[in-house]
This record gives C-alpha cells, structure tokens and sequence, in this order.
C-alpha cells in the first residue's frame, strides 16, 4: 500500500462548519432545527438576524451630531467599521440562507430582501399560518398522549416514531421534558 493510499484512509474530507443543512423541499421541521443548530454556533448574531430581523445600520452624524442625510447610498469605503460589521452580519444571515436551498426553494423567496424575510417564507410555505401550526402542535400532542407500541413492532421502530414526534414538536417550539418522555415510553410499552 502506497503511503498516498494510507494518508488518503486516514484523513477523509470533514464537513465544513460554514456549510449550512441543505433544504430541498422536504423535511422542513427538521432541518428548521438543523439550521438552528449549526447556525448559533457559527454567529449567534447571524441567527438573531434570521429570526428577528436585520441589525439597523447606524446612521452617519457630523461633528455637531446632527444625522448626515444623503440622497446617494455610500460607497464602500465611506461606511464606518460599526456600520460595515452590521451590514457583514446581515449579509451573512441572507447568504447563509440562499446557500441552504435548492433551485426550486429559491424561487419560492426570491423576492424577500431579508434573512427574516426568507425565514418566515419558508415558515408560512412549510409550516402554514400560526392557525394552521396550532393545529399540527395539537394533533402532534395527542400522537404524544395515546402513543402506543404496536403489536408485533420492533423497539427500534416504536424509539423511531416516538423521536420523529419528538422532533416535530420542537420544531413547533413545544418540547416536552425529558422524564415526560421516558414515562411516555414506559407506559407504552406492552405487559408482560
């Protein structure tokens, strides 16, 4: 075995932690929560943008502090370092985002100006209104309460349906404690 050979089996490509979760469509609910994840620790301000919305630009003042009004945008080199941090942060939340779809999603937000922008859109085309939400948590609720083991299922199946319900419901902003799951589990469980 060439030492090429050893090197290559020994360091394979890592992930990137830039990289946001891809979205193509399907699944929003969990890559809603994957996207949280890898984005906070990346820039927690970045996320602060995405779910609020952008960080507001200061405005430039003259001497005397009276805001300096300007038909022209600036140019690049006349915003100051506060400013250009704050547009970075705000530029970075909406690239991240774009970054994060696919094609077919792209056309659904194309027209959003904002990362809060783009983030509701796919909230509302995924998810539906806060009415529609409210339905799927109670219905996700209930799956919750009567869950039940099936008969003849394998655990692995049964820990597998309970997780995705699991995941749903966070994904909604209702988690449920864990002691509450294991008690849930353990009460759906067959006698012996």
């Amino acid at each position: 075995m060439g030492s090429n050979t050893v090197v290559g089996a020994l360091f394979q490509e890592g992930t990137s932690q830039v990289r946001p979760p891809y979205f193509n469509g399907q699944h929003f609910s969990h890559w809603k929560v994957y996207m949280e994840t890898c984005t906070m620790p990346y820039d927690i301000k970045v996320w602060r943008v995405i779910k609020k919305k952008n960080l507001p630009i200061s405005q430039l003042k003259d001497e005397n502090g009276q805001v300096i009004v300007s038909t022209n945008p600036l140019d690049l080199d006349d915003y100051t370092d506060e400013q250009a941090v704050v547009i970075t942060v705000n530029a970075k939340a909406t690239n991240l985002l774009y970054n994060a779809i696919s094609g077919e999603e792209y056309e659904k937000i194309s027209s959003c100006e904002t990362a809060k922008e783009v983030w509701d859109k796919l909230e509302i085309t995924y998810e539906g209104t806060n009415k529609v939400k409210e339905t799927r948590i109670n219905l996700l609720v209930r799956d919750y309460e009567l869950f039940q083991m099936k008969n003849g299922e394998p655990v692995e199946e049964m820990f597998s349906r309970f997780s995705k319900i699991l995941g749903d419901l966070k994904s909604f902003g209702r988690p449920i404690k864990s002691r509450e799951h294991v008690r849930n589990i353990l009460r759906s469980l067959p006698t012996i």
